[in-house]
């Protein structure tokens, strides 16, 4: 990040605009860009039996710069569609009508120099575009349970197949088909830790509209399942899919500690998951706290023999 994407910050930052702050800063060097290339990056080459390139490094690392700004498109910005579109479709610095849409498009052009399979990616870009333009369903006061779902999984689904194909295999079946899966997964994950920011904004996920956590929990391990099955069946190397399915079972078993917080507050309500009745403090689960770190451990400590 040193010799990459903060330069690129640091140029911006001497005379940017309102549009860009300390937070989106923070999400960059902090978050995104640190955790897509050093935690999906590697992971998958795990499975692959191999260290990242450096261009592939490099790639991720932008394509992780770029989520927090992709994402203000929609969530802060209410930038219209059309310029959105024309702005993934041309990513042309001069389309750019301030310091975020500019820092997108340097970012985005960046990491595409460093896939070899644009045409692709390309298509995945795409996939997550059109995905996220659906997105704004889930604000809708009477959103079918089902239309959550299928918006949640593919949400995650595409966004997960968007940042492999920033490596340089093609992707089989199998392992796009598992892809997939476990991007569902982990967007479900992902909205279990968002669970208090969400409803505050009135944004409908499975668990802002869930009554019963064992079904979200039922809902959450049947992807796991799936997800270590398909696993098991991608051709690499005996060694490779159980380094992997290690690796990632780390990852999704905080989802299993989220689940445990949330249900332990259903208990003090009648047994009925009522959102409106818990404070912040009862919704976020901390993972940094030392006990819910023991929780992760004693899960992957219970189902490390099933996961390989």
């Amino acid at each position: 990040m040193q010799r990459t994407i903060i330069p690129d910050i640091e140029q911006i930052k001497r005379d940017m605009d309102s549009s860009l702050d300390d937070k989106d800063f923070r999400k960059i060097t902090k978050y995104y860009g640190l955790a897509v290339p050093a935690i999906l990056g590697e992971g998958f080459c795990l499975l692959h039996g191999r260290r990242l390139t450096e261009k592939e490094r490099t790639a991720l690392t932008y394509l992780g710069g770029l989520t927090g700004l992709f994402d203000d498109f929609f969530d802060k910005k209410q930038t219209p569609e059309r310029h959105i579109k024309e702005l993934v479709d041309r990513h042309d610095e001069r389309d750019a009508q301030d310091d975020n849409e500019k820092l997108f498009v340097r970012f985005f052009n960046t990491a595409l120099d460093n896939i070899i399979h644009s045409d692709v990616f390309m298509q995945y870009v795409d996939e997550v575009f059109a995905i996220q333009m659906l997105s704004w369903q889930q604000s809708l006061p009477d959103i079918p349970s089902e239309k959550i779902k299928d918006i949640t999984f593919k949400k995650g689904g595409y966004s997960l197949l968007f940042y492999r194909s920033a490596l340089d295999e093609y992707m089989g079946s199998l392992e796009k088909a598992m892809t997939y899966k476990l991007g569902s997964l982990l967007q479900l994950e992902n909205d279990l830790f968002d669970v208090y920011k969400d409803y505050k904004q009135s944004i409908k996920t499975l668990v802002t509209t869930e009554t019963q956590i064992n079904k979200l929990r039922h809902t959450y391990m049947e992807l796991m399942e799936e997800t270590v099955s398909l696993v098991k069946q991608t051709p690499f190397a005996e060694q490779n899919k159980k380094a992997f399915l290690r690796f990632i079972s780390l990852i999704t078993h905080r989802g299993s500690v989220g689940l445990d917080q949330l249900e332990a507050k259903q208990k003090t309500t009648s047994h009925t998951f009522l959102i409106h009745a818990y404070n912040r403090k009862d919704l976020i689960c901390d993972m940094e706290k030392p006990k819910n770190i023991l929780r992760v451990i004693h899960y992957y400590a219970k189902g490390w023999k099933e996961l390989g």
